[in-house]
């Protein structure tokens, strides 16, 4: 498989990690008891569960979420019941804010206000919750209050448009018929919320679509991307499979929405029955600059559209049907856009790629193999992304891999209660783009010498740098010199070191004043005056180099007596 003739480079760098707090701790059954009315009530369960699961198709409970502002001032790592707040000032590596929801509910959905520093999240009970940037809660919603009180599917923070009407901060709420709710909140003491119902259906989605199952929004084009199924018809084949409809819609200053094309495809959006394999979490999300759209099923299975002025085309079947791009796009865990024609994947076996999505070319596998892992980019930065990468904090938790990644058992809304989330740990990991002299620097700053080297090979860079910082590290001895300084073909940086530096040594101290020397050999002193200013400074350096071997001799006479 080919690499794409843009290099795709990027630092990798470790920040914050915690013990997963367990919010809903096993069951405890006393085995003696088993006649005992305890242990009735949990055989009813459990037959009450099996018939729940054969008559409608199970849940997957969303166990981790990320939330990332659009400038990433701000990452939320929300895990089962509690989100850790994070913020860049000190690299993500200290909490400044944690929120506990006491319902002991997951989170599914969330957004931040950049603006007000204030993140908006649903959980899977459809309650609301405000939450600024050091934890404090501001304001929530129970579903009972929402006018919809349907399942939430997406929270939209305020655009340019939301800001020129209100100074509030606000959110929209869209709901899984398509609704959509405009929410304020006031963030003095009151902490009031307000919210307002859009009733003209140009500023709903249940024109085109209904069941809607996931969505985007992106605030700079405002562009709003949802997959669901079509009112019209051709999309109502029940059950687990069948067609779903990407839709395109244009968000206009006064908040209606504008239907600008739709595309059909073929995907699995909900648990089949009997289903045993890793199931994944459904997404959709646009390119950063509008370019792409791509679309994650339950099975694991991404679809990607182009987007342009004829509408909507599906680029999975213009990539020829290879083996490898079919390969390449399933068996996803979760992925988000790296850039315009880049997407980052996830895969089940824990493994980060990203894909060309313009010729459906691997351009970068990570090594590690991150387990459980949740993507999100930092909106208005192409080439910055975050994951969370899960791992359980006892072997007995999760079964390990052969590459060293784990597996978790699948979790849905009738077993949540008998996983004990308190065996798995988190971590908060950052992909940055960089330039071929940042990533050189960077290789060289972590002293990875052989990798700096092949890197300044393949790309044509100077080679110097790598022996200059072998050299600084080193005990600067004979075989140091030998080593390292004599290869650096940079001569002001050499003598200056040999002027300057003392071997910790007699022989050490002797090799480095001998090898300036030698480099000097050629800069004695004539009659004839010389006014180029690089020989007159070698010509210094070396008269200095002789002086401390003269000094250095002398020492060593007097101490050997």
């Amino acid at each position: 498989m080919g690499e794409k003739e843009g290099e795709v480079l990027y630092e990798i760098r470790r920040h914050a990690s915690g013990p997963c707090v367990s919010n809903y701790p096993p069951q405890q059954v006393n085995e003696a008891s088993s006649g005992s009315f305890l242990s009735l009530i949990s055989g009813v369960s459990r037959l009450k569960q099996k018939w729940n699961e054969y008559r409608e198709p199970r849940k997957l409970k969303k166990l981790i979420s990320l939330f990332v502002s659009p400038s990433g001032e701000h990452v939320a790592v929300a895990v089962g019941n509690r989100i850790t707040i994070l913020r860049k000032k000190d690299d993500y590596r200290e909490p400044c804010g944690i929120f506990i929801n006491r319902s002991f509910c997951t989170f599914t959905a969330g957004a931040w206000s950049d603006y007000h520093d204030v993140l908006g999240v649903a959980d899977d009970s459809e309650t609301l919750y405000f939450i600024k940037s050091n934890g404090d809660e501001i304001g929530r919603i129970m579903r009972r209050h929402l006018r919809v009180p349907l399942p939430i599917i997406s929270l939209i923070a305020p655009d340019d448009h939301d800001m020129q009407k209100s100074s509030l901060c606000g959110f929209t709420v869209v709901t899984c018929d398509g609704s959509l709710q405009h929410i304020e909140i006031c963030q003095d003491s009151t902490a009031s919320v307000s919210s307002t119902q859009y009733l003209n259906t140009s500023s709903t989605l249940k024109g085109q679509l209904h069941d809607i199952i996931c969505l985007d929004y992106h605030p700079k084009l405002f562009l709003l991307a949802a997959v669901g199924r079509d009112v019209g018809g051709l999309s109502l084949s029940k059950g687990s499979s069948g067609c779903y409809v990407l839709s395109f819609w244009h968000r206009n200053a006064t908040s209606d929405l504008e239907h600008l094309y739709a595309a059909e495809f073929k995907g699995v959006y909900s648990l089949p029955k009997g289903y045993q394999c890793h199931q994944s979490y459904p997404k959709v999300l646009i390119s950063p600059r509008g370019t792409f759209a791509a679309a994650l099923d339950v099975a694991g299975e991404m679809h990607i559209f182009r987007r342009d002025t004829k509408g909507l085309s599906l680029v999975n079947s213009s990539l020829g049907g290879r083996g490898e791009v079919q390969e390449l796009l399933t068996g996803t865990v979760d992925f988000t856009w790296w850039s315009d024609d880049v997407v980052t994947v996830t895969k089940r076996g824990g493994v980060t790629t990203m894909i060309d999505v313009t010729n459906g070319l691997s351009v970068k596998d990570s090594d590690p193999a991150y387990s459980i892992s949740v993507l999100q980019r930092v909106q208005e930065v192409e080439g910055q992304l975050f994951l969370i990468e899960t791992t359980p904090s006892d072997n007995s938790a999760i079964n390990r891999q052969k590459n060293g990644s784990y597996i978790v058992e699948q979790i849905t809304e009738y077993n949540f209660d008998q996983f004990d989330l308190s065996r798995l740990q988190w971590s908060l990991i950052s992909f940055s783009e960089k330039s071929i002299q940042e990533m050189y620097r960077i290789l060289i700053s972590n002293k990875k010498y052989e990798a700096a080297m092949e890197f300044a090979y393949h790309h044509g860079l100077d080679r110097d740098d790598v022996m200059k910082s072998q050299w600084l590290h080193s005990d600067q001895g004979k075989h140091a010199i030998k080593d390292f300084l004599i290869m650096i073909t940079d001569q002001d940086f050499v003598l200056a070191q040999c002027v300057e530096k003392v071997g910790s040594t007699e022989d050490a101290a002797k090799a480095l004043l001998e090898h300036g020397l030698r480099l000097t050999d050629q800069y004695v002193f004539s009659k004839l005056e010389d006014e180029n200013r690089v020989i007159w400074d070698r010509r210094m350096t070396r008269l200095q180099l002789l002086q401390y071997r003269d000094r250095l001799e002398t020492y060593m006479g007097i101490n050997m007596g």
